[in-house]
């Protein structure tokens, strides 16, 4: 039998026209395939490079969307592949201008197709984290360009960041202007891009949705400000934006190296009033104010806030209040142990449990695991050496429970998983004691009685 020839082997006997027409019919038939064929091999002319490049896009954009618009959730994976493959054909080309301008059109598209893409994975925002990042790169390497190309690069991120498909993702026009401080050392560059930024802070002026933006952007500027002017001038701008809490705590970070103790507390208990405060702003200036009062030697202080931070859910500071009680230390674990019971909310709840398993609380755990049988598989192991009976008592008895609620084999299934469990711990007697039970209660329960046979 003849051996099959390879796909090369067969081409290299071609004449030339037989190729072109081979290469004619697919490009014909597959406009992707044409296009890429025309980018990478069609023309030098950067306007036409781009329509082709835009041209491909467009034509991935039509071949996943089709007639519904939208590309559902098994599409979107090859969706942004096939973008991401386009994206990296830009290697063949030599203009970074033009790979720049390759680039904005995919992170246009790529951001766009949140509005027609099901992306419960993430494809297409890893897509468009990739092409920022290239973005990012390609900027970072025209630090030794011509004045010209930086200035180009300038201008059309600028220009980018205004771009209204990026209307509800402030991050990635925030992300653009952060990438224009690498042209920020020539004076008439930074000048632009302060303008840049100033104006955009002045637009998102009253928009309480636009707080990100406004803090990366105010971020941003005093970064410039920091590096290429006066210390006091970088100084008098972080004092005039105390409300944004990222200024509030460089100023109070500012304090502590100075050893300014009294000025971090003040600054620390301004932030925690300050009504656009969220919790979690709040929980680090707490924490700021505690650590000047451990500075201080404060104990009362530091004992009321660590207090305060424990019960608010922060674990950490547990130990600290330990440290700074007097007396016994049994007995302190004692009083902390039946107020978190007391408040009983969700964050004292996790600090209840981690305490209790630190402390290796044995007795607590069995009195937990009694008032909440749901629990027992996560504790029995650990009590088993120490409360053998009751923690089979307990077991067994939610091992009824569980099969008394359940309804279907994927139910039945997993009480059956839960017995084989109980028998690594209780021993096969006592689990042969339950299934014999539960086939005498459920004989009429076909699905369960052959999940229990398995056993």
């Amino acid at each position: 039998m003849a051996k099959q020839r390879k796909l090369e082997e067969v081409l290299q006997d071609l004449s030339k026209e037989e190729l072109v027409a081979i290469i004619a019919e697919v490009a014909g038939q597959d406009e992707v395939f044409k296009n890429k064929l025309l980018l990478k091999y069609g023309t030098e002319d950067q306007p036409r490079l781009l329509k082709t490049f835009k041209k491909l896009i467009n034509t991935i954009v039509k071949q996943y969307t089709g007639r519904e618009g939208f590309i559902p959730y098994r599409e979107t994976s090859s969706f942004a592949a096939d973008l991401m493959a386009l994206l990296e054909s830009k290697s063949s080309v030599s203009d970074d201008k033009l790979k720049l301008e390759m680039d904005l059109m995919v992170l246009e598209e790529g951001v766009e197709a949140f509005q027609y893409a099901d992306d419960s994975d993430g494809e297409v925002g890893a897509l468009v984290d990739e092409v920022l990042d290239q973005i990012d790169a390609l900027a970072e390497s025209q630090q030794t360009a011509d004045e010209s190309v930086r200035e180009y690069f300038l201008k059309r991120l600028i220009k980018m960041s205004h771009n209204p498909v990026f209307d509800g993702w402030d991050e990635y026009p925030v992300a653009l202007l952060r990438m224009c401080t690498v042209f920020a050392d020539e004076k008439k560059c930074r000048e632009q891009l302060l303008a840049a930024i100033g104006a955009q802070i002045t637009a998102n002026a009253g928009m309480e949705y636009r707080e990100y933006s406004n803090e990366a952007l105010h971020e941003i500027l005093y970064n410039l400000i920091e590096k290429y002017s006066p210390a006091e001038e970088a100084d008098k701008f972080m004092q005039e934006h105390l409300h944004i809490k990222s200024f509030r705590k460089l100023a109070i970070q500012k304090c502590m190296e100075a050893g300014d103790y009294r000025g971090a507390i003040q600054l620390a208990e301004q932030g925690e009033r300050h009504k656009a405060s969220y919790p979690g702003d709040r929980a680090d200036f707490k924490k700021a104010r505690y650590e000047a009062y451990k500075a201080l030697s404060l104990k009362e202080e530091q004992k009321l806030l660590a207090k305060e931070l424990l019960l608010d859910g922060d674990y950490e500071y547990y130990a600290e209040l330990e440290a700074l009680s007097e007396g016994d230390k049994e007995g302190f674990y004692r009083s902390i142990l039946e107020e978190l019971k007391h408040l009983d909310t969700w964050s004292t709840h996790a600090i209840y449990l981690q305490l209790i398993s630190d402390k290796n609380d044995l007795a607590e755990m069995l009195a937990y695991v009694k008032a909440n049988p749901d629990a027992i598989e996560g504790y029995a192991a650990r009590l088993s050496a120490a409360y053998k009976t009751e923690v089979e008592q307990v077991y067994s008895q939610y091992i009824y429970d569980t099969a008394a609620a359940a309804f279907n084999r994927k139910k039945y299934w997993n009480v059956c998983a839960m017995l084989k469990r109980y028998g690594k711990l209780a021993g096969k007697p006592a689990q042969s004691d339950i299934i014999k039970q539960l086939q005498e209660q459920y004989f009429n329960k076909p699905a369960f009685l052959d999940e229990l046979s398995k056993l």
